[in-house]
């Protein structure tokens, strides 16, 4: 089923809501959401101590589509990546010590969603680890 933009746009704030929810309920502080820069997005900036992590959120709500983290192709991982240098180019080198890159997948709709969490997902080179 094709969904109308309006509808993937909320589909993808509740998801993000929800992402948000299960990183502040790890300890997590959200720094910024939805940073746009020219030829690429990061959903969520957070932060665990002196640590920034940059979060990719893929959801589906429908089964059988295959797994949302394996949406995240080589191509998507190299423009989250650009977008991370050029959100780290503004933030004082002191601010953090290291870097990562999460991707949270949920699956479902609602309280019966699942949320699957994959800290350093991949590398600076956008390797998957």
């Amino acid at each position: 089923m094709i969904h109308p933009p309006e509808a993937r746009r909320a589909q993808g704030d509740a998801a993000e809501d929800r992402a948000c929810r299960h990183l502040e309920g790890s300890g997590m502080t959200i720094v910024e959401r939805n940073f746009r820069t020219r030829g690429g997005e990061i959903d969520i900036v957070a932060r665990k101590g002196d640590v920034l992590v940059f979060v990719e959120v893929r959801s589906s709500e429908v089964p059988g589509f295959g797994a949302p983290e394996a949406s995240v192709t080589p191509a998507k991982r190299r423009r989250i990546v650009g977008a991370a240098r050029r959100y780290l180019s503004n933030v004082p080198p002191a601010s953090w010590r290291e870097a990562r890159f999460d991707v949270i997948a949920i699956e479902g709709v609602g309280n019966a969603a699942v949320v699957r969490h994959f800290p350093a997902a991949f590398d600076a080179k956008g390797k998957v680890l």
